[in-house]
């Protein structure tokens, strides 16, 4: 197997900030990786009547026009306590673009939900020089 310089580009694609009670959606460009990793974090409820979010990912070939790619994306979460979900996204043969859409309980009396999402995108590049790969040191 050759060696394949590796790069990671981080994307914040949902900046916490004051409690919503309302959904947030953010999308991001994948073009040129090879995986997808989507960290959400969900702060705990604000108060006991406010027990779960929904989280949807969904893709498209442009930035509009997302549909639903793999209905196990779709979760309910329980952020009785705070929370960190992941998603691990093999891109390859997937669409351009990511859609995550965090929705809080729909239900009005619920407490709002602090919540933020950033993606890490796995880029190969290919055709780099030889120069560019790093050392390789062998202990033992």
């Amino acid at each position: 197997m050759a060696k394949a310089s590796q790069a990671m580009d981080y994307t914040v694609m949902l900046a916490p900030v004051t409690a919503a009670t309302a959904s947030r959606t953010a999308s991001v460009d994948t073009r040129g990786a090879d995986y997808a990793t989507l960290l959400i974090t969900l702060g705990a409820e604000a108060n006991t009547n406010s027990t779960n979010v929904t989280l949807q990912l969904a893709e498209s070939d442009t930035n509009g026009s997302f549909a639903t790619f793999n209905s196990n994306f779709n979760r309910v979460i329980d952020n009785t306590a705070a929370v960190v979900v992941a998603y691990h996204v093999d891109l390859k043969g997937r669409k351009r673009y990511l859609q995550l859409t965090i929705q809080p309980d729909s239900v009005a009396t619920q407490g709002a939900v602090i919540g933020s999402a950033v993606a890490a995108l796995d880029l190969e590049y290919k055709n780099v020089a030889n120069s560019s790969y790093a050392d390789v040191v062998v202990v033992g």
